[in-house]
């Protein structure tokens, strides 16, 4: 089977499109009626499920000046099978969107990375005159420090 990802804009005209061929794990009656039979209790339970996952990465789908408004990911069958034939049942389905604005997320992340540093680096290297230290205004223990005998002039 093969899995069609297009790019569609607001009035439904397709801006791009990938397909990719991908396969799930195939179980034949028997075995998974058997299986089932096993695995009743932690199906019933909830712990367990008989579902599969499909995992794609589809790439070299950019966007043009259009905007994008959504995503149609389409199933396609295959030419040996009948119309409608041939496709598994999906029960659920989703999609997992990868950031597409990585160009803007990174300038945004450097801005606040060079913003902290400069901070950083300004309160580090102008820490006395962003935070000056306190004088102290007693007068007298300058007076006694400056007369004290060690600072007298020695005579001769």
């Amino acid at each position: 089977m093969k899995v069609r990802v297009e790019f569609l804009s607001a009035d439904g005209s397709v801006l791009a499109s990938k397909s990719h061929p991908c396969m799930l794990k195939f179980k034949s009656e028997p075995i998974r009626i058997l299986l089932t039979m096993f695995k009743v209790v932690p199906l019933v339970a909830g712990y367990i499920s008989e579902s599969q996952t499909l995992r794609l990465r589809i790439r070299g789908l950019t966007g043009g000046h259009v905007p994008t408004s959504c995503l149609r990911v389409m199933i396609e069958q295959r030419a040996e099978f009948n119309p409608g034939g041939g496709i598994p049942e999906l029960y659920y389905a989703s999609l997992i969107r990868i950031v597409w604005g990585w160009k803007r997320m990174i300038f945004v992340w450097i801005t606040l990375v060079s913003f902290m540093m400069e901070l950083l680096v300004a309160v580090i290297c102008c820490r006395p005159v962003i935070l000056p230290r306190p004088r102290s205004r007693d007068v007298s223990t300058r007076e006694v420090h400056s007369s004290s005998p060690n600072n007298l002039p020695k005579r001769r």
